[in-house]
């Protein structure tokens, strides 16, 4: 017969391992099934990143973040998020895809999928969905947007230099792509739906773009989209008509969307415009009954919630499951 846990939590980003830590600190048991690695949307960032946040936004659990310069770096992120996890001895799962939630009448069971194919059964009171949205990155809807050219992750420079290579999207992401493309050596285009990369970026990102962009370093289509990409070409709709260009790469930086399956399967409601689900401001309790919601998920594609403020849920769903638990406990 399988474990009992209290709770499990299904994501094992930076808000569900502070959920984890909230939930040991209650003594309550719990395990985190996460498909990929230890904070996987951290993982999929520039190798050379440093975040906007400071490190003390960063901090779970109380657990004192203290990094080179005020702002970390990816590769300080990853080692602090590491060193949590072993120290505080975190029953984390990695490389375990969770396919389906089966609601029993006293419980819930959670069947994952190793690496190897083999199927995992985990048996739970309740459930914490901390599945984060990057893992599900929004598609152009176009044709050649499968090729393998195409990417919606951006990594680092030097494999594309002498590379034509075109970056889609207006935010921080696509502007900080294009700058570290251009000084690795590749021909840059820009192309963006809006008037203007220069608003709403990062002040690091604001001067390079500016003179990039004035000295022609970097090819800029405002009010533009990607029509079609072949193998060697992509077309673009820009407000001179429909431009054809040479192309190696694609980068589809447009923004990511929560993968909506597991709450729709779950019976959790969702504004059909904003993907934003139902949940309790207080507890974080979704609309069905003992499945709770921690992190960025909760804010659907608004870009509204953060790890700055995702990384508190988990203290509230701690609060109110072992409130539950030892009411029910005290009547069994």
């Amino acid at each position: 017969m399988n474990q009992l846990y209290d709770v499990v939590i299904i994501g094992g980003g930076p808000c569900g391992l502070a959920t984890g830590l909230a939930l040991q600190e209650k003594g309550l048991s719990y395990v985190i099934l996460e498909k990929g690695a230890i904070v996987n949307s951290i993982v999929n960032c520039p190798l050379h990143m440093t975040f906007y946040s400071t490190s003390d936004r960063l901090e779970i659990g109380e657990i004192p973040f203290v990094s080179q310069d005020v702002r970390p770096n990816r590769t300080e992120l990853l080692k602090y998020y590491r060193l949590v996890t072993e120290r505080q001895e975190l029953p984390i799962k990695c490389y375990q895809k969770v396919n389906k939630v089966i609601r029993n009448p006293e419980s819930f069971t959670v069947h994952a999928e190793d690496r190897h194919g083999n199927q995992l059964p985990y048996e739970a009171q309740m459930i914490v969905l901390a599945t984060g949205i990057f893992d599900t990155p929004r598609q152009l809807g176009i044709a050649g947007d499968d090729l393998p050219k195409v990417s919606h992750y951006y990594q680092e420079g030097h494999l594309y230099y002498g590379q034509h290579v075109t970056v889609v999207g207006g935010k921080n992401s696509a502007v900080e792509a294009a700058i570290d493309l251009y000084r690795n050596g590749a021909h840059v285009t820009l192309v963006h739906r809006g008037e203007t990369v220069l608003e709403g970026i990062k002040p690091s990102l604001l001067l390079d773009m500016r003179n990039l962009l004035k000295k022609g370093h970097i090819a800029f289509y405002p009010y533009s989209s990607v029509a079609t990409i072949d193998e060697t070409t992509i077309q673009i709709h820009s407000p001179e008509g429909t431009v054809l260009i040479e192309n190696d790469y694609v980068f589809s930086l447009i923004g990511y969307q929560p993968d909506i399956s597991m709450l729709e399967q779950l019976g959790i409601e969702t504004d059909p415009a904003t993907l934003v689900p139902s949940f309790h401001p207080e507890t974080y309790e979704s609309n069905v009954k003992n499945v709770f919601l921690s992190g960025v998920v909760t804010g659907g594609i608004t870009n509204r919630v953060y790890i700055e403020d995702g990384r508190f849920h988990g203290l509230k769903i701690a609060e109110e499951i072992a409130q539950r638990l030892s009411v029910v406990r005290s009547k069994s």
